[in-house]
């Protein structure tokens, strides 16, 4: 009986850590907590959207934060596999197009990319409305120098 308990104890455990986060992401990603862990195929200067996350070249951890210049563009690429996503930003003015773009938040979407520049030094944080708040869930934010 030990024998028995002790096998349904390991499978539990093997479920629990198999079917816990993970990131769809493409290229793999894995690990617990929603999305933690593993490489993944996201561009540098890029945010990238997994089923429930964003991710960048070099992180997964929510909020993700990418370091820019000035006027540079940035792209928030929606490779998810048809799961919808928008981004929100705190100061939706500070988000400006790139070249025949629209400037601001960046409406419900299922695949593609977007960009937007900021012109001014600061850290302009932003979120999904499908899966996080200003606080928590799928969040980041730009910090242009």
């Amino acid at each position: 009986m030990r024998k028995i308990s002790g096998l349904i104890g390991a499978l539990t455990l093997m479920f629990a850590v198999t079917s816990c986060g993970g990131s769809t992401a493409p290229g793999g990603g894995g690990g617990g907590g929603g999305g933690g862990g593993g490489g993944n195929d996201c561009p540098a200067g890029n945010f990238c959207m997994g089923s429930s996350t964003f991710f960048t070249a070099a992180a997964t951890v929510q909020p993700v934060t990418l370091m820019v210049n000035t006027n540079t563009a940035v792209t928030w690429n929606n490779n998810s596999g048809g799961v919808q996503h928008d981004v929100v930003f705190d100061d939706q003015t500070a988000a400006l197009a790139v070249g025949n773009g629209s400037p601001g938040n960046i409406g419900l979407h299922t695949s593609g990319s977007n960009q937007r520049q900021f012109a001014t030094t600061g850290t302009y944080p932003f979120h999904c409305t499908i899966h996080g708040t200003a606080n928590t869930g799928m969040r980041g934010a730009v910090i242009v120098q």
